[in-house]
């Protein structure tokens, strides 16, 4: 039809551009008000702005357990997944999943909201990561800065000895980048991060490995989420970004944190990827506390979806226990 609009690129099942700059996300759920207080966990939320140039902004949960005691709790920065292209911090799913797991793991959780492609191509999520530790250490120091700042409940509940970044997927594939930059790039008033937790995350290479397809890798949903979040990156796809084990990667033994938490799944694709990585962290000579958690057999990020099932209750759990 005439009226139809042309199709410039698209990303299936995932994104679709058309000429005219405007972006279809095909898989992203809708977006949720924040809370005074969820009815099911009591954890309250409200939305911040973190920057202003570049704009970021973010979700910020504190539970409702804090509201009763002077406890200073730990900090966790959550990075969505979704390839770098769909959904949002402020999406049901993260919402949710975020709303229980800072009930469970009694901690003050950060949703945040980094830059999407196709406008906004690889590092500008792992800037925007950057830009987020850069404003927690700014509370660290006592003052806060941004556009809303200081911000209150980091001031008076947060423990920043305790900071923890983490995600899924995509998402983890940021704080895995995140600590490589810690490694070599001091956050203000000496801030640290004390530990990750990397779900499923998202690495790949141009050679298959273990279970992965040999014909048809070159053509992998992977290989084309990575050829459009970074099409200029030297190297393609076995850049350190997307494939921390490359030969010439930095090292693991730079990772800038006391303690990681790995977890996959059985009917995860970067299940292989991931088990590589666990083994390279532990071969670097990173002197930290390494663990590895298998969460049964269902796809990466099943907790976010059906948190109530017995095998998203365990893994919601046993993250919980890490993030002390």
């Amino acid at each position: 039809m005439a009226n139809e609009k042309e199709i410039v690129k698209e990303l299936l099942p995932l994104i679709r551009v058309y000429k005219d700059g405007s972006v279809e996300r095909l898989l992203s759920s809708p977006n949720v008000a924040a809370s005074s207080e969820d009815p099911e966990t009591g954890v309250s939320s409200k939305d911040i702005v973190i920057s202003d140039n570049p704009f970021v902004s973010a979700r910020i949960f504190l539970p409702k357990t804090q509201q009763q005691q002077q406890k200073k709790l730990p900090i966790f920065v959550y990075f969505h997944g979704g390839a770098f292209c769909v959904e949002s911090a402020f999406s049901f799913f993260v919402h949710r999943y975020l709303n229980i797991l800072a009930s469970q793991a009694n901690l003050i959780a950060i949703s945040v909201d980094f830059r999407l492609l196709p406008h906004h191509p690889l590092p500008a999520a792992y800037d925007d990561g950057w830009t987020t530790l850069r404003w927690i250490a700014s509370h660290a120091a006592g003052a806060g800065s941004g556009p809303n700042n200081p911000e209150p409940w980091l001031l008076s509940h947060a423990d920043f000895s305790r900071l923890y970044v983490g995600g899924e997927t995509s998402g983890a594939n940021i704080a895995h980048n995140l600590l490589l930059r810690a490694g070599t790039e001091p956050l203000p008033s000496d801030l640290k991060i004390l530990g990750a937790l990397l779900c499923c995350p998202f690495f790949w290479g141009s050679k298959p490995i273990g279970s992965e397809p040999v014909e048809e890798h070159q053509q992998s949903l992977a290989m084309k989420v990575w050829n459009f979040a970074c099409p200029d990156a030297p190297g393609g796809i076995d850049h350190h970004w997307i494939n921390p084990c490359a030969s010439g990667a930095p090292s693991l033994s730079s990772l800038a944190c006391s303690k990681l938490l790995v977890t996959i799944t059985g009917k995860d694709e970067f299940r292989d990827r991931d088990l590589l990585y666990f083994d390279s962290v532990k071969q670097s000579g990173w002197h930290g506390d390494l663990q590895l958690f298998d969460a049964g057999h269902e796809e990466h990020a099943f907790q976010l979806f059906k948190p109530e099932t017995d095998l998203a209750q365990a893994m919601i759990k046993r993250l919980a226990s890490f993030l002390v």
